[in-house]
C-alpha cells in the first residue's frame, strides 16, 4: 500500500480545488449544454484573428467540466478532520452490516509483524485530532512560513464541498492515509450531508447503502449513476435508504448507530412473455405502480431526477415500486445487466426519451409498446433478439441500435420502415450481414420504398448503393373530371351562361354526337379517342348553336315542342 500523510493529502486536495474551481462549478447537470456558436464559418474565413483564437473573436474558450472524484477511505478521513474543527458533517458513528461491497482496500501484508501497541485506534485518532485542532501554534513552531494553515485549508475544503455540483465516489484503493492505515474505517457509513448543492452523483464499486443522506439527495439530484454496486433490488436505495436516513435524522429510528442491509437470496425472477398481444383499440392491462400503504415516501422525492444509470449491476429485474417517483426521467440506462425481457412498468415514465437495454439477455420485444411510451432512442444491442416484432409500433422512435443480435434477414429490419420519424438504424454484427451479400442495399430499399432516408450503421447509402436502388413508382394521382373529356357539354335550358355544358340526353342533334352514333368498325376506338380530348372552343360554339335551335323550337311550337323534337329526331338521318 502507498501511504500519505493526512496533512499532505489535505493540502493537495485544497490545491486541486483552487486550480480547478471553475471546472468544478461547470460539472453540474444543468450546465451540461452545447456551447452556442457565435459566428458562422464565413465570418471565420474572413477574420484571420479567429484562426488563432478558436473562432471566439477573442472570447475565452468554454471551461471544461471537472468532476471531483474521491474514494470512501479518503472522504471519510476528510470528514473526520472537518468534524475535529467543529464543522457539522453528519454522523460518523453509524456502522453498516452486510454491505454488498467491501468498505476498505483488502491486501496481504507479508512484512514481519510490528508492534502496534502505539498505534491509535480510529476513536483515539478522532479524539486526538479534536484536541490538536484547538491548539494555537505560533510562528516560532514553524521552520518555514506556510501560506495556509491546516485549519484554513479544512475550512476552504468544507466551503467548497457545500458548493460542489458533482461528485464521484469510488471504492478504496491501495493509496491510504498514514494515520488510519492500520485501523481503517471498515464498517462506518460515510455521510454526505456536507454536499448541500449536489446535482450529479456517481457511485462506482460502492454499495450506495453505505452512504448516508439519501433523504436530502432525493430532493436535489438531477443525475444518478450507480455502477457495480452489488445491489440486487434498487428499491433499497430509492425507497429504503431514503426512509431510513429520514428516520435517523428525525430521531425515530430504532437504532441510530446501525444500518442493517437485508441479505437476500439471489434469484432470477424472469418476466414471462404475454400469451397474446392486444390489438389496436383493445384495453391494455395496467400494472399497479402505486407505492404500498406502508411507504411514507413523499411524492416530491426524486422529482428532479432526469438521468439514471443502473448499468453493470447484475440486475435480474427492475422493481415497479420506485417508478412512480421517477416520472421526470428522460434517460434510463439499464445496460450490462441480466434482464431477460423489457421491464414492466416503464410506461409510467411519461418523459422518457432514451432507453438503453444493451448487453442483456432479452430475446423478444413482443408487446413492448404496452410497456413504453414515446421513446425516441433505444439501444438493444448485444442481446438475443431474432425478431423485432413490436418495435414498429413505437411510433416515436428515431434511432434504434440492434447490433450484435441474432437477426438473420433484412426483411426483419424492414419492420421499422413504417415508423414516421426513423432516421438511424444500427445492425452491425447480426448474422444477416454475413448471410446476405447486399444486405445494405436490401435494407435501404425497404426504407426507400416507404419514402424514408436513413443512415445504416452510421453512414448513408453510398453512390453505388444508390444506383442499385430501384426507382420509386409514380405517385398515384386521382383522375380529375375534365369538361368534355368523357361526356359532352351540358347546357341548362333556362340559363344563359356561355360556359355551360350540354347533357348526354339532349346532345342527340349535335353534329358531333350524330357522327359518333354511326355504327362502324372503328366506333369504339373513336369514342376512346374522344374521351381523352379536352374541351375546345368549337365544341362550346357547337353547343351554343344547338341551344339556339332548341330555344327557337320552343318559341314556335309552344308546349308541344318536346313531342315535335322527338318526332324530328326519329325521322332525321343518323349522320348529317
Amino acid at each position: 500500500m502507498e501511504r500519505e500523510t493526512g496533512d499532505g493529502y489535505l493540502r493537495r486536495v485544497a490545491a486541486f480545488i483552487r486550480a480547478n474551481d471553475k471546472g468544478l462549478a461547470e460539472a453540474g447537470y444543468a450546465r451540461r449544454r452545447r456551447p452556442q456558436r457565435r459566428h458562422s464559418a464565413g465570418y471565420l474565413s474572413l477574420n484571420p484573428v479567429g484562426w488563432f483564437s478558436g473562432g471566439g473573436g477573442g472570447s475565452p474558450s468554454p471551461t471544461r467540466p471537472v468532476v471531483f472524484t474521491v474514494d470512501t477511505h479518503h472522504l471519510f478521513y476528510i470528514l473526520m478532520r472537518l468534524e475535529a474543527i467543529g464543522l457539522d458533517v453528519g454522523s460518523l458513528d453509524v456502522t453498516v452490516d452486510n454491505p454488498s461491497k467491501p468498505m476498505h482496500y483488502t491486501h496481504i501484508d507479508i512484512r514481519p509483524a510490528s508492534d502496534k501497541s502505539d498505534t491509535l485506534s480510529l476513536t483515539s485518532l478522532r479524539s486526538t485530532l479534536t484536541t490538536v485542532s484547538g491548539l494555537s501554534l505560533g510562528a516560532s513552531w514553524w521552520t518555514k512560513a506556510e501560506p495556509h494553515t491546516i485549519d484554513s485549508e479544512l475550512t476552504y475544503i468544507y466551503s467548497s464541498f457545500t458548493k460542489l455540483p458533482a461528485l464521484s465516489i469510488r471504492a478504496p484503493g491501495p493509496k491510504v492515509i498514514q494515520e488510519v492505515a492500520d485501523d481503517p474505517p471498515c464498517h462506518n457509513a460515510v455521510p454526505l450531508d456536507v454536499f448541500k448543492n449536489l446535482q450529479t452523483l456517481e457511485c462506482t464499486d460502492v454499495d450506495p447503502r453505505t452512504l448516508l443522506g439519501w433523504d436530502r439527495l432525493a430532493d436535489g439530484l438531477c443525475s444518478l449513476t450507480i455502477k457495480r454496486s452489488g445491489v440486487e433490488d434498487v428499491s433499497d436505495i430509492f425507497i429504503g435508504a431514503v426512509l431510513d436516513d429520514q428516520a435517523h435524522r428525525d430521531g425515530t429510528s430504532k437504532d441510530d448507530r446501525r444500518r442493517q442491509i437485508p441479505r437476500r437470496q439471489r434469484s432470477f425472477p424472469s418476466t414471462p412473455l404475454p400469451a397474446s398481444v392486444p390489438e389496436e383499440g383493445s384495453p391494455v392491462t395496467e400494472y399497479s405502480l402505486l407505492p404500498s400503504p406502508g411507504s411514507a415516501l413523499n411524492s416530491y422525492k426524486w422529482s428532479l431526477l432526469r438521468y439514471l444509470s443502473l448499468a453493470d449491476n447484475a440486475l435480474t429485474f427492475l422493481p415497479t415500486e420506485p417508478l412512480p417517483y421517477l416520472v421526470s426521467l428522460t434517460h434510463l440506462d439499464l445496460s450490462s445487466n441480466l434482464l431477460v425481457s423489457v421491464p414492466h412498468g416503464l410506461s409510467v415514465l411519461h418523459n422518457l426519451i432514451s432507453l438503453n437495454l444493451a448487453d442483456n439477455m432479452i430475446d423478444s420485444v413482443l408487446g413492448i409498446y404496452t410497456k413504453l411510451g414515446q421513446v425516441l432512442h433505444m439501444n438493444l444491442s448485444r442481446n438475443r433478439l431474432e425478431s423485432i416484432c413490436g418495435l414498429e409500433r413505437l411510433m416515436g422512435l428515431e434511432r434504434v441500435d440492434l447490433r450484435f443480435n441474432q437477426i438473420d434477414e433484412s426483411a426483419e429490419i424492414g419492420r421499422l420502415a413504417t415508423l414516421p420519424n426513423i432516421a438511424e438504424v444500427w445492425i452491425e454484427g447480426n448474422p444477416l450481414t454475413e448471410i446476405e451479400d447486399n444486405y445494405r442495399v436490401a435494407c435501404f430499399n425497404l426504407f426507400h420504398t416507404e419514402g424514408k432516408s436513413i443512415t445504416l450503421d452510421g453512414s448513408p447509402p453510398s453512390l453505388m448503393e444508390k444506383m442499385n436502388l430501384p426507382p420509386l413508382p409514380p405517385a398515384q394521382m386521382s383522375p380529375t373530371r375534365t369538361v368534355g373529356a368523357s361526356s359532352p357539354l351540358m347546357i341548362p335550358l333556362g340559363g344563359t351562361s356561355k360556359d355551360a355544358t350540354v347533357p348526354d340526353a339532349l346532345d342527340v342533334g349535335s353534329p358531333s354526337r350524330t357522327a359518333s352514333s354511326v355504327p362502324s368498325g372503328g366506333g369504339g376506338r373513336q369514342r376512346k379517342r374522344r374521351a381523352v380530348k379536352h374541351t375546345t372552343q368549337d365544341q362550346i360554339r357547337e353547343g351554343q348553336v344547338y341551344r339556339a335551335r332548341i330555344e327557337a323550337l320552343r318559341s314556335d311550337m309552344g308546349e308541344g315542342w318536346l313531342k315535335v323534337f322527338s318526332q324530328s329526331h326519329v325521322s332525321s338521318p343518323a349522320a348529317s
